[in-house]
């Protein structure tokens, strides 16, 4: 994952003096900045045609992790529990697992809490980033059996098309499982189309026929 916050570019005598400079400026941990060579410094001659070494620093995904810690740990601070979570990076995407006792909690009813608290994981670091980033929080595994339950809604409502019922409207749901919608049907029914309507939180996926497979 290559990410590049808040560019900027530094001077200095040499590459390790111009780095510094980047690092008081960003008020930031060395390790959370990256950095590449714009000029090497060069000495001349008595003093004349002397460069500085010029680098292009910029805060790194390792920032982008630590502020998404602090984050996090703020906000399950406010459930009674024993979290344990891990943060990785997988391209543009951050994937945030949590376990412990009390998960019940955290997934909400119908999964209203842990769908609120992935939109507000994402707010915050798409705040950060000047690259969009999606963040998907998966409770105890909640995401993998919410997936293959939406499957089932989806297979079954497709069993339910035909040319008098040439759409079908899902129940309204959350941007990332109109997306699951979306790409499952895209990846397993060529013959399908599906569109998102409605304005949240009463959004809505419509499954329909292609017209290459409506009777005129």
């Amino acid at each position: 994952m290559n990410i590049k916050i808040r560019e900027k570019q530094f001077e200095g005598k040499s590459i390790d003096l111009a780095f510094d400079e980047a690092v008081k400026y960003y008020d930031a941990s060395p390790e959370e900045i990256g950095f590449e060579v714009i000029q090497q410094p060069k000495k001349g001659f008595l003093g004349i045609g002397n460069k500085l070494a010029i680098i292009n620093a910029f805060l790194n995904e390792k920032y982008l992790m630590n502020r998404l810690n602090e984050f996090l740990c703020s906000l399950l601070e406010h459930f009674d529990g024993d979290f344990d979570y891990s943060i990785n990076f997988q391209g543009k995407n951050i994937l945030v697992r949590l376990e412990g006792d009390g998960l019940g909690k955290l997934i909400g009813k119908y999964g209203r809490t842990i769908g609120a608290m992935q939109h507000i994981l994402s707010i915050y670091i798409n705040r950060l980033s000047s690259t969009k980033i999606d963040v998907n929080l998966d409770v105890g595994e909640y995401r993998r059996k919410k997936k293959e339950k939406i499957y089932e809604i989806v297979d079954n409502a497709i069993k339910r098309l035909n040319d008098e019922n040439e759409r079908i409207e899902l129940a309204p749901m959350f941007s990332y499982e109109r997306r699951i919608v979306h790409e499952y049907v895209r990846r397993n029914y060529s013959h399908i189309m599906t569109e998102s309507i409605g304005l949240e939180p009463y959004r809505k996926v419509v499954i329909k026929l292609t017209k290459s497979h409506i009777k005129a």
